[in-house]
């Protein structure tokens, strides 16, 4: 059954600036997000310093909350520049959306029972029953809502600019919480993180980047394609990286006093370790009222020094962020390896209270860190006064990503499974530009990027900073469009022009390629498409469900469901038996 549609939406494309026009409907897109998204902010601020009970008497709810209306501010405009790319007709945030799965209810009734296109169903996935109460764990997280795209028509404004994420922590947040017996906040769903969570079958490039091109028929519009394009980084082996120089930047602070937080960044760390070379080295740092070195430079030859050190840590006090940075930093450089990599790693909920929390004074001192070669990874711990935005906003500000950490499995696939793609950098800056021909799209929607967003001009400005994608680092971009009269995917034309860039980390070359958007690769009808790009598929529709996005009014949660569990038998793997599960949840809460 090909469902419906709808949307009304904010932060359209991250393009923009195709005219003087333009420019003003993106303005005033981006002022309708920001107006009604601080707002709501505001609002929850206001109910969280009310009902906060601080879990240590180090952190302040005040100071915590001044922190995070900088690092709102700041996002905004950082984006402003990146949300005026956003151009096309009215939209909405997502503040504004009234849907909920409850409006999808009496669709169901009527709907057939096949999954999202009619086809033959295959017997769910039985779901644990929720929990009756969730944990007040889940109060007084920070999450920012940026919205959501609108179509933008492809006459008025052909381009769709935006900086690559391979960050993931949306998608295990999202997971955590439906573990609990919770739907996610629907300001914690940033789509292209959940889409990044899953492996696909891309091109692999000898060296860079390459370009992946496909689609099918759209969940969300009988009428609409979607087109999925994927970008694969260069696949490096364990033994042919270079050594690293590791800073672990550890929280200890009070708030970090139980076993999904601390006692998971031990465990975490231990793991990493045990899969690093022997000329790697490794230094801790942790921070609480202040912060202060707890492990020098260590070779990885001497293990058990370095495992006894993160055994000992405990947790005291308040939180230091601004100080944990700087101590951090100041040891990456002392220890930075010229040719080899260099990361500092900051494991923590993502509370600041004490020393410096504006975001623009960390955000500059960690971008000059970036710049010369340093690059941050953060992890996020623990749910409960968790700040999702620092989190996020620190790794794109030090050209690094971002992870969410909740189960020890998790942490073995970052640190262990994906080890290589957690430190070793193969491209800087990355961006990619659609040009849309107007020929054969009337209009298009980019799903997710609503914060990475870059000028159309500046795509080949190379001192604009981007995306950064690590060894084996896959990105994928969703797009849904609504083709011209008269256009039929049996044509021999071209959509658009799939252009890439990014820089070489070690040479500093800048690198750019392209890849046609043919109709002929776009299959009319779903069970032809390769399952990995029905994977691709039911993931983003999932996190549009989540973050009720209007856009997905029309599918149901039980066709998606049905959906889930029929490409998990077809693809067999624990990641897509994972999905099926929590898509049935998602469906039995809603």
């Amino acid at each position: 059954m090909a469902v419906g549609t709808i949307l009304a939406a904010c932060g359209s494309d991250n393009d923009s600036e195709g005219s003087d026009e333009a420019s003003a409907e993106i303005e005033s897109a981006r002022d309708c997000v920001t107006e009604d998204a601080e707002a709501e902010m505001a609002e929850t601020e206001n109910t969280e310093a009310m009902e906060e009970e601080a879990e240590d008497s180090g952190d302040s709810a005040t100071a915590e909350d001044d922190g995070e209306d900088a690092m709102q501010e700041d996002a905004m405009e950082e984006d402003g520049g990146d949300a005026e790319l956003d151009s096309g007709g009215e939209s909405a945030p997502a503040a504004d959306v009234e849907a909920d799965f409850d409006d999808t209810e009496d669709a169901a009734d009527d709907a057939s029972d096949g999954g999202l296109f009619g086809e033959e169903e295959s017997t769910p996935v039985d779901a644990e029953a929720p929990e009756e109460d969730v944990e007040d764990r889940f109060d007084d997280n920070r999450f920012e809502d940026y919205g959501y795209r609108d179509f933008i028509d492809a006459d008025a404004d052909p381009l769709s600019t935006f900086a690559l994420d391979v960050d993931t922590g949306s998608y295990s947040v999202g997971r955590r919480f439906l573990d609990e017996g919770a739907l996610p906040p629907r300001e914690s769903v940033r789509p292209e993180e959940y889409v990044n969570a899953f492996d696909y079958s891309y091109d692999q490039p000898r060296r860079g980047l390459d370009i992946t091109v496909d689609g099918g028929p759209s969940p969300f519009d009988e009428d609409n394609v979607l087109v999925r394009v994927g970008v694969q980084g260069e696949i490096v082996s364990e033994d042919d990286r270079g050594n690293a120089s590791l800073t672990f930047v550890v929280d200890v602070s009070g708030s970090m006093d139980r076993d999904d937080r601390l006692g998971l960044v031990k465990e975490s760390l231990s793991i990493l370790v045990d899969e690093l070379k022997d000329d790697d080295t490794v230094a801790i740092v942790v921070y609480s009222n202040d912060a202060r070195v707890v492990l020098d430079p260590t070779p990885v030859s001497d293990r058990r020094e370095i495992l006894d050190a993160i055994d000992d840590l405990s947790s005291e006090g308040g939180t230091n962020l601004e100080e944990g940075l700087r101590l951090g930093y100041d040891l990456a450089r002392e220890t930075f390896d010229d040719g080899g990599i260099n990361r500092v790693i900051i494991a923590s909920d993502g509370v600041a209270n004490a020393g410096v929390t504006d975001p623009d004074q960390l955000a500059s001192m960690i971008r000059t860190d970036a710049d010369a070669g340093i690059d941050l990874v953060t992890v996020g711990y623990g749910m409960g006064n968790f700040n999702d935005v620092t989190m996020e906003q620190l790794a794109d500000n030090g050209d690094g990503f971002y992870a969410y950490v909740d189960t020890i499995a998790e942490a073995e696939k970052l640190f262990e499974d994906d080890l290589t793609s957690t430190l070793l950098t193969v491209a800087k800056d990355a961006k990619i530009q659609v040009t849309f021909d107007d020929q054969f799209v009337e209009s298009y929607r980019l799903i997710g990027f609503e914060n990475r967003g870059v000028r159309d001009s500046d795509f080949d400005n190379d001192d604009v900073d981007a995306g950064e994608l690590g060894a084996g680092h896959q990105v994928t971009a969703m797009y849904e469009i609504r083709l011209a009269d008269g256009t039929s995917l049996d044509d021999r034309a071209e959509l658009g022009v799939v252009a890439l860039r990014w820089e070489d980390p070690d040479s500093g070359d800048v690198t750019e390629i392209d890849e046609d958007i043919d109709l002929r690769d776009i299959e009319p009808v779903w069970a032809d498409t390769a399952d990995d790009f029905q994977l691709a598929t039911v993931v983003v529709t999932f996190a549009e469900k989540m973050r009720d996005n209007p856009y997905a009014d029309e599918v149901d949660m039980d066709d998606l469901a049905t959906e889930a569990a029929r490409i998990a038998d077809s693809i067999d793997s624990d990641e897509t038996d994972q999905l099926a599960d929590l898509i049935e949840r998602a469906a039995d809460l809603g």
